[in-house]
This record gives C-alpha cells, sequence and structure tokens, in this order.
C-alpha cells in the first residue's frame, strides 16, 4: 500500500524527533527535552536501573546521572510507526555503548515503546518506555536491575 505525503511528511518528522532526543541526550542537552516531549509527559527508563517521571524529574535526574559515564552514544534504528491522524505509537531499537570514568566499556540493547501527538502541526513525545532488551559487560558498579 502506497503512503501519502501525509503519512510520508509524519513519519519523516516523526524519525527526526527519534533521533534529535538521541542527540540532545548525547550532548547532554537536556533543555531540548522541552522541545521534543510534551509539559506532561511520562517517561520510564526503570527497566535499565533508571528512574521514571515527569519531564523535569527527568531532566534533573539525567543531569547527575550521566556524570558517572565521560562516553556515551545513542544509535537508534528500527523506528516502527504507527500513525492515526495527530496520535501515533513507536517502537524503536536503542544500540547504547557507554564508558565509565575507569574506562570500561558495556553495551546495552533497549526498545522505546512511545507514544507521539501532534500539537499546532508538530509532533511530540508524550510517553517513552525503556524495555532492556539484552546487555554485555556491565560493571558490578553500573545497575541496569530494573528499579522497583
Amino acid at each position: 500500500m502506497s503512503m501519502d505525503i501525509k503519512e510520508i511528511s509524519d513519519r519523516l518528522e516523526l524519525e527526526k524527533l527519534v533521533n534529535d532526543y538521541a542527540t540532545a541526550v548525547d550532548t547532554k542537552n537536556f533543555t531540548e527535552f522541552y522541545n521534543l516531549f510534551t509539559s506532561d509527559a511520562f517517561i520510564d527508563y526503570s527497566a535499565v536501573g533508571g528512574i521514571s517521571g515527569n519531564l523535569e524529574e527527568i531532566i534533573a535526574y539525567l543531569a547527575t546521572a550521566l556524570d558517572f559515564f565521560p562516553n556515551y552514544q545513542h544509535f537508534v534504528s528500527n523506528i516502527s510507526l504507527a500513525i492515526s491522524g495527530n496520535d501515533a505509537t513507536g517502537k524503536v531499537m536503542c544500540f547504547n555503548p557507554m564508558q565509565t570514568k575507569d574506562k570500561q566499556v558495556f553495551f546495552l540493547g533497549i526498545w522505546y515503546h512511545d507514544t507521539y501527538i501532534k500539537i499546532d502541526e508538530r509532533w511530540f513525545i508524550s510517553s517513552r518506555v525503556e524495555e532492556n532488551s539484552w546487555s554485555h559487560n556491565v560493571p558490578k558498579s553500573v545497575n541496569t536491575e530494573p528499579t522497583k
């Protein structure tokens, strides 16, 4: 089935949103989250030992939690989207290599389960829930176990 120009545009905009999130995290530009998430967004990083909360809580958490890791990257791909008008859902694959301050390197495989909403012709993430898929070489000093 072919896509019309609106669906193509929506898909490209949503893919850009997903990539802009990864760039914001990797550059520690957490104020950019205000341009990526709705003001009432729910974000859940608990599957890999983080927290869940609202936008303010997540920004504050990331600003300190990622200090333990001088180097990390978020490679996003396999962006599967279901769009219905101004609402959409997505499942996004993330490959996340990380390095600790003592130079240990480990890898996380994560799925993001997203909900998106289009407001005033612009897409935002309204919820993002991480799913831990796999991990490799995680140091004992790093907690990637789901929080309760």
